[in-house]
């Protein structure tokens, strides 16, 4: 179908607010990228009714405007023609924090490395509510049995799926801010597994007083331990360990960087874990050993109102663990364990708050995870719903949990609730209240309290605005070019060295949430890119970050790294032209992965089927290490 591009271009600005709305424009694959002055005054129904228009959202401080392949670049030239100014890689970076203060932009930062955590920690929050349920002693007591009558291999085996997933948290943390700084993701990982590694004395072990673990001391007063469980140190490494990468990137020549960079990266973050990042952070917690011991004396609950107040932001630390102490000493001077009740209670209050958040948004990435998250909180894990879900998008209704969580810790207080062991939060936690009638009834009743308030309040005064901002809606086909004369490829291969990346874990939502068809990514561990079919260059990006390829019945993007349209073409090289026939396994482009890496880009390539709704089935069948050509996708016409 022929367009009028310049009459779209014309359409466009007018409907986007008019040229003094759009201070420039930009374009990648797909997408039109305007940076306007008032996202309120672009009119997205307008937009959508534009001629070859597949979808409009607005992310990343840009309104973005889906035409797809072959179509954007003609309507960008004529967009520029029209005396739009050509946004600049500044402008760029600074859109996608536009508006947003320190805060919000710390907190944005810090969401993003943690999402791709999430589905983990959901899993362990299952494991662990399972265990929780099947081994604790008052359960079991209930059949007549104790721990002891529980095979051994069961319990290594339920030890194992819950608790690898905190025992390697670090790794993960730093793996991801390496990941999101533009750092070498593996550099990250190794970084976090050296954090935890089993010479250093278990964080866990070291804050229970009858396991005899205590810190290794450096030059007499400097303790060394584990990050087991940590969240705040291992981030900090993170962003530390992937500027200097990047410094270093640019400095120690090219010849001698596959070695120097790794090992001073490693060792100097090593270094600095160890000897400064950590210690700082054991000091913290013996101060807030000392309040909190202090706080649990005070009268009127008052203790119950700080502990619980504060309980988030001490999460956020990555310190909580040390307070397995304080609940073994009163567990073993009492026999009972009243700090527990506050922090069964902070759970519920954060499952109220995340799912009142997830019910009420219109953004899908929320509404996918949050149920999860939700789920989770109440069986005791509460990352997911705290970093995934409450902090992701301000600080209102992080704010409103802490309030109520100091208020359900006051009454806990009040009322004298305390478990008989610790561990175990939430609902799992009920079975450490079985012992005592009215403390089970005190414990059910003050939760679902807890939960229907946060969930109440959090609904009517406490939802994000940007999360109530709906997602691009899903593309529509409105045309179609005609098939190109060449055979329908049943097998797409690989089209680079690297690890394979499923659809939903693409760091984009415009391919992960399927926007442009079905897609699958690959890590690449070289700088090549080849074609996984026989067909005909549809499209080359000017920027060469991006190629279109078709064959009989089968549209193809091949797109090179996340928003590496703002590298203006800088670091890619291209070895086709549009028009050009090529072969499964033709080499297209070659890339300077250390140049986007610099540029603070992912690398991800994404191989999307753009017409994946007028085909049969398109699956993809690849996993782990892949060689280019490969089997990466299955069609069906």
């Amino acid at each position: 179908m022929n367009y009028d591009y310049a009459k779209i271009a014309k359409e466009v600005i007018q409907a986007v607010g008019g040229p003094q709305n759009i201070k420039s424009a930009a374009h990648c694959a797909t997408r039109l990228r305007l940076i306007v002055a008032d996202r309120s005054l672009a009119d997205d129904e307008k937009v959508g009714e534009i001629d070859a228009v597949k979808g409009t959202f607005f992310t990343a401080g840009q309104y973005q405007i889906i035409f797809g392949t072959g179509h954007v670049n003609r309507v960008y030239e004529q967009i520029t023609q029209l005396g739009i100014a050509e946004t600049t890689a500044s402008e760029a970076k600074e859109a996608k924090m536009d508006g947003k203060n320190q805060v919000q932009k710390a907190i944005r930062t810090f969401g993003d490395v943690f999402v791709p955590v999430i589905p983990a920690l959901v899993a362990t929050g299952l494991f662990l509510g399972l265990k929780g349920a099947l081994l604790n002693n008052n359960f079991l007591a209930l059949f007549g049995m104790t721990n002891a009558d529980i095979p051994q291999t069961f319990q290594v085996l339920v030890d194992v799926l819950s608790g690898t997933t905190f025992a390697f948290l670090p790794a993960i943390v730093c793996w991801s801010t390496f990941r999101v700084f533009g750092g070498s993701p593996v550099l990250g990982l190794i970084l976090g597994l050296m954090l935890v590694n089993g010479a250093l004395p278990n964080a866990y072990s070291v804050a229970d007083p009858s396991s005899g673990v205590t810190p290794l001391m450096l030059f007499g007063f400097i303790p060394i331990v584990g990050y087991q469980g940590s969240i705040l140190p291992a981030f900090v490494a993170g962003v530390i360990g992937s500027k200097l990468e990047k410094k270093l990137r640019k400095t120690v020549p090219a010849v001698f960087d596959f070695m120097i960079t790794p090992f001073l990266v490693l060792f100097v973050m090593l270094v600095l874990s160890l000897l400064v990042i950590g210690p700082l952070l054991h000091a913290l917690e013996n101060v807030l050993l000392v309040i909190v011991e202090y706080a649990l004396q005070l009268p009127l609950g008052i203790g119950g109102l700080i502990v619980g107040f504060f309980w988030s932001i001490i999460t956020l630390t990555g310190v909580h663990h040390i307070f397995n102490m304080l609940e073994i000493s009163l567990l073993a001077s009492t026999g009972f364990n009243p700090f527990n009740a506050i922090l069964c209670m902070c759970g519920f209050s954060s499952a109220g708050v995340c799912l009142a958040i997830s019910i009420k948004a219109r953004k899908k990435e929320i509404r996918a995870i949050g149920p999860s998250a939700t789920v989770s909180a109440l069986l005791g894990i509460g990352e997911p719903a705290l970093f995934g879900v409450i902090l992701r998008y301000g600080m209102k209704p992080f704010l409103l949990s802490c309030s109520i969580n100091g208020i359900a810790g006051m009454i806990a207080m009040l009322l004298g609730m305390k478990g008989t062991g610790n561990g175990i939060t939430t609902i799992p936690g009920l079975l450490l209240y079985i012992y005592s009638p009215s403390q089970l009834m005190m414990y059910v009743v003050l939760a679902i309290s807890t939960f229907a308030v946060a969930f109440g309040l959090c609904w009517f005064f406490a939802v994000p605005p940007e999360a109530m901002e709906a997602d691009h809606p899903k593309e529509t086909k409105k045309d179609a070019p005609a098939p190109a004369p060449i055979a329908f490829p049943d097998v797409l291969g690989a089209v680079a060295q690297g690890v394979f990346v499923p659809m939903e874990e693409i760091p984009d939502p415009t391919f992960s949430q399927g926007v442009l068809g079905v897609c699958c990514g690959i890590d690449p561990e070289t700088g090549k890119v080849y074609s996984p079919m026989d067909g005909k260059i549809s499209q080359l990006a000017d920027t060469l970050h991006a190629v279109g390829i078709e064959a009989e019945g089968v549209e193809l993007l091949i797109h090179v790294g996340i928003d590496t349209v703002e590298m203006k073409g800088d670091g890619f090289k291209s070895h086709v032209k549009e028009g050009q026939t090529v072969k499964k396994g033709d080499l297209l482009l070659t890339m300077d992965l250390a140049k986007i890496k610099a540029a603070g880009h992912p690398a991800t390539i994404m191989v999307a089927v753009t017409n994946s709704d007028d085909l049969t089935s398109v699956e993809a069948v690849a996993s782990g290490r892949l060689k280019p050509g490969d089997n990466l996708m299955c069609l069906k016409a």
